[in-house]
């Protein structure tokens, strides 16, 4: 009822009145723990693709240049040693939430606090009263649009993060899109590239060469004007080396050793619900990933495709109360590069969990249902399935909610951990 109500009030209350209250509540958030975002240093991570990553990335270099740090990301939360997954499925959680949480990080004594940023948190106004140092724009891609309703207004979201706080700026020099941040005056400047450009007048760039990517790691030379290293990444995919560059990045703004950020990176096994694999001793892969936006779906295959060494099965679905386009889309590229692929139930929120499945099943031409195609509304059984009908060799590939701890369907948050029931469905095959 009260999600029913939310709905009904953001249609009728003007848009402006909605962004003020935001805006009263953050500033209420921070009187009230006592402007705790002064009391500790800020990094920021925002773009489209690659926050979690980077985050993650970023507080392990810091670690290892012997700083205690603090992190906020869409996949997990950490207060120096300790360390929870994200258990209120928003990337950038409520002002009082994010207060309390830097009132904690301040407590506990940490040096840095790392902040996985969302453009609708930015409009919303949820880090007011953080003085952010140091900013990374990841990328800039065409997101979010059922909010912001023109790419204009979600690009322009991020200019929030340019304040006079603001010392250090880090983008990806590779996205045309955010050469234009760099106009931002007074801030030391980072791009990071692996297109090999040249020397660009007022910017460090930190350049990634000599890449390989294996079934099992990604090896690359960082270069930077304090010196080159040469890392065995056990993360796969070229956006991982971004990720990597960008968190390079980071560390230098920060003052951390090249040698540092190399062990720091290489000491990385993986990052929770990102191309994570599930390993219970069976004849066959599964990984669980978080990418729902075609984009993310297409770069995922593509890391996976090139070490087939049989079938890939396609487990996704589509998000309620967002792009709906993304949905047809996501069907066509399971189609494109699965052998099988099971569409199922994902987040419908207020939607029609049906309908959405019909939308993603909708983009799906080669398949045929019940043969190399299958739709399963309950998610459980989905992934069972995938898991039941897998062979030696085959990929079960879960994509869409990573390690979020819930299913929305409505006003209800379901428990949930697409890797958990792989888990206990890859035993029971085990078992059987």
């Amino acid at each position: 009822m009260l999600y029913k109500l939310k709905q009904i009030l953001r249609k009728i209350i003007p848009y402006k009145f909605i962004l003020f209250t935001h805006k009263m509540r953050a500033i209420l958030a921070v009187i009230v723990y006592g402007f705790p975002g002064k009391k500790i240093r800020a990094i920021g991570v925002a773009g489209t693709k690659g926050k979690t990553t980077t985050v993650n990335m970023i507080a392990k270099i810091l670690e290892e240049g012997g700083y205690k740090v603090a992190m906020l990301s869409t996949a997990n939360f950490q207060i120096g040693g300790k360390k929870w997954l994200n258990d209120v499925k928003l990337t950038t959680t409520s002002p009082f939430y994010f207060q309390k949480f830097l009132a904690k990080a301040v407590k506990e004594k940490c040096d840095y606090v790392i902040v996985e940023i969302s453009s609708h948190g930015l409009v919303q106004y949820r880090h007011w009263g953080v003085p952010y140092k140091t900013v990374v724009l990841t990328n800039m891609m065409s997101d979010h649009l059922d909010y912001h309703k023109t790419y204009a207004n979600y690009k322009n979201s991020h200019n929030a993060l340019l304040t006079k706080n603001l010392e250090n700026l880090i983008i990806n020099y590779d996205d045309e899109d955010l050469k234009s941040f760099l106009n931002f005056e007074k801030v030391d400047k980072y791009a990071f590239s692996l297109k090999g450009y040249k020397e660009v007048n007022n910017v460090k760039l930190i350049k990634a060469t000599d890449i390989t990517l294996k079934e099992k790691e990604t090896e690359f030379n960082i270069k930077t004007d304090k010196g080159q290293v040469a890392v065995k990444l056990s993360l796969i995919g070229e956006f991982n080396i971004y990720n990597s560059l960008a968190a390079t990045a980071v560390g230098l703004a920060e003052n951390i050793k090249p040698v540092k950020i190399k062990k720091a990176l290489e000491f990385i096994r993986n990052i929770p619900g990102r191309l994570e694999k599930i390993d219970e001793g069976q004849d066959f892969e599964v990984i669980v990933d978080y990418a729902h936006s075609p984009d993310s779906l297409k770069k995922v295959y593509e890391a996976v495709k090139p070490h087939l060494k049989n079938k890939m099965i396609a487990v996704l679905g589509g998000t309620g109360d967002r792009d709906k386009t993304y949905r047809s889309k996501a069907g066509a590229i399971a189609d494109e590069f699965a052998d099988i692929v099971i569409v199922t139930n994902e987040d419908p929120y207020s939607e029609n969990p049906e309908k959405i499945m019909d939308q993603v099943m909708s983009g799906i031409k080669n398949k045929d249902l019940d043969k190399n195609l299958f739709r399963i509304l309950d998610r459980k059984e989905a992934i069972e399935k995938a898991v039941k009908i897998a062979e030696k060799d085959d990929l079960v590939m879960i994509t869409g909610k990573g390690a979020e701890q819930f299913i929305i369907c409505g006003e209800k948050k379901v428990p949930w951990d697409d890797r958990e029931v792989a888990r206990k469905a890859i035993k029971q095959r085990n078992l059987s």
